[in-house]
């Protein structure tokens, strides 16, 4: 890669982490934010206050994710009740949208779970 390609390959790597933090921030809380709410090159989102309100923990979240053909990422690293996603310099766009568009729907049947709607599909 040499060094134009590592810091091409960073600065993808935080782009794409600052984008899933975008479209994840307003449905999961993100921790450790710096200015303007960025994130490094790692988006945690903080399912604790969802465990305590809805019962449905981080496992669950990530076993929902594999059903959704998603990579299940670190889990309750480096805080317990969390998720660390990392998309790394290879994720494109499409994949990134397909992953964020996979825990929105899953936050979508939390609040379903919360709500006491919830119903499975045949």
């Amino acid at each position: 890669m040499g060094g134009d390609g590592l810091t091409r390959a960073t600065q993808i790597a935080v782009l794409s982490a600052n984008y899933v933090a975008a479209r994840l921030r307003a449905h999961y809380p993100v921790l450790y934010t710096g200015r303007g709410g960025l994130v490094a090159h790692e988006c945690i989102v903080d399912l604790r206050e969802i465990t305590k309100e809805t019962g449905v923990t981080v496992d669950d979240v990530a076993k929902r994710l594999i059903d959704y053909g998603c990579h299940a990422p670190t889990m309750s690293f480096p805080v317990a009740g969390t998720l660390m996603i990392e998309p790394t310099e290879s994720e494109d766009l499409g994949e990134l949208d397909r992953f964020c568009d996979a825990m929105l729907a899953i936050r979508r049947e939390i609040d379903e779970v919360a709500a006491g709607t919830w119903a499975v599909e045949d």
